[in-house]
């Protein structure tokens, strides 16, 4: 069994104080990035792919899963999508660096829930301090060049090496040369990953969640492996472009499955760095409709889903939804983060686009909004996706 972490005043005290630099990262990397002319998010800066998803929970699931939030069998529900880079400033797609995947919800009882994942089954550090100064790292690593410098939108090694290099010194710097070096190296594993990628449709995992009294996972899969190695020059933003044609072709799917907690040995809850032992169960499929990334509408749906908070916290763990907290201490840091990120990047309030999760279409009002604040990154250079 674990023992979920149920905050205290002052344990919320103490995370948000460890997470508070999180505004000074947003202005470092406003200062150091050229294609950053506004303050934009920490992390999963810039969108591949964004828009309308569909969430078909399965008719059998787990007891302790039945009724808790979206979890009612066979339901099915309207939410938004976004894939993204990991960092927090825009680059080239074969540069090696996370995938993120994120989907948004409402739940029967208007509960906003989101599943934030990677492409990789570990976390980048064992606990939220580290990853505080992790990030930092990345944004003092924000638009390094190297000496002789780059033209823009080559797959230039040299630039690779000179922000790397700048990013590993950070981290030295902030946690020591052993410490430091650790979780370089694995962050390097983690995100070679994408550099070999020839697509964005593949496999995705959340960190730790509790639903009904029980922890465990959540794993996105594709229905069929498609990832294979990328072409040796595939373009600055191969993965946009192949997402995009994926979607005119037709649906892409995932299969949403469950990863149980089995023990600390084999699913640890305290090194997330450790990847879990898997024994998935599906309980939902989830699904990015057949789409034109030319359509009005589309364009639309990709823009809400740039400008749209996520957030660890949206999140119901309990059928009374009577746990207010995240039930791990990072995911506790998490929530807290993100809502600096949001607030320091004026995030579109989440009564703009409550409608949408009802099947409501986004109506003049969020469409004049969403037009005018695509047109004011536009206008400014701002870049965080591909035109």
């Amino acid at each position: 069994m674990v023992t979920p972490f149920r905050p205290s005043a002052a344990d919320l005290a103490r995370i948000g104080d460890d997470v508070a630099p999180i505004s000074a990262i947003q202005q470092k990397l406003l200062a150091n990035h050229s294609r950053l002319t506004m303050r934009d998010r920490v992390a999963h800066q810039y969108q591949i792919a964004g828009g309308k998803v569909l969430l078909r929970i399965a008719q059998d699931l787990p007891a302790h899963f039945v009724g808790v939030g979206l979890f009612v069998p066979g339901a099915q529900y309207t939410g938004i999508g976004r894939i993204s880079t990991g960092l927090g400033c825009p680059h080239l797609e074969t540069d090696p660096d996370f995938l993120g995947l994120m989907v948004a919800f409402h739940s029967n009882g208007g509960q906003r829930v989101d599943f934030l994942t990677i492409n990789d089954p570990t976390s980048p550090t064992d606990i939220h301090p580290q990853f505080v100064k992790l990030l930092d790292a990345t944004a003092d690593a924000a638009g390094a060049e190297p000496a002789f410098g780059s033209g823009v939108g080559e797959l230039d090694l040299a630039n690779l090496a000179a922000s790397n290099l700048r990013l590993i010194r950070s981290l030295i710097a902030n946690l020591g040369p052993m410490l430091g070096l650790k979780v370089a190296t694995h962050v390097a594993k983690q995100t070679g990953r994408t550099a070999i990628s020839s697509t964005a449709y593949q496999t995705y995992w959340t960190g730790i969640a509790e639903v009904g009294g029980a922890f465990g996972k959540f794993m996105f899969a594709p229905e069929t492996d498609e990832n294979h190695i990328r072409a040796l020059t595939p373009g600055e933003r191969h993965l946009t472009n192949e997402w995009r044609l994926r979607q005119v072709r037709g649906d892409i799917n995932f299969t949403l499955n469950w990863l149980p907690f089995i023990d600390e040995q084999t699913t640890s809850t305290t090194e997330l760095t450790k990847a879990w032992q898997q024994r998935p169960v599906a309980v939902g499929q989830v699904t990015f409709p057949r789409m034109a990334a030319a359509d009005a509408e589309a364009k639309l749906w990709g823009t809400l889903a740039a400008e749209l908070g996520a957030n660890a916290g949206n999140w119901v763990a309990d059928a009374g939804n009577t746990i207010p907290e995240p039930s791990t201490e990072f995911a506790c840091a998490r929530k807290l983060a993100y809502r600096n990120s949001q607030a320091g990047r004026n995030a579109l309030p989440d009564s703009a686009f409550a409608h949408v999760f009802s099947g409501q279409p986004i109506g003049a009002a969020l469409t004049a909004e969403l037009q005018r604040r695509r047109g004011a990154k536009e206008a400014a250079g701002h870049m965080d996706m591909a035109p």
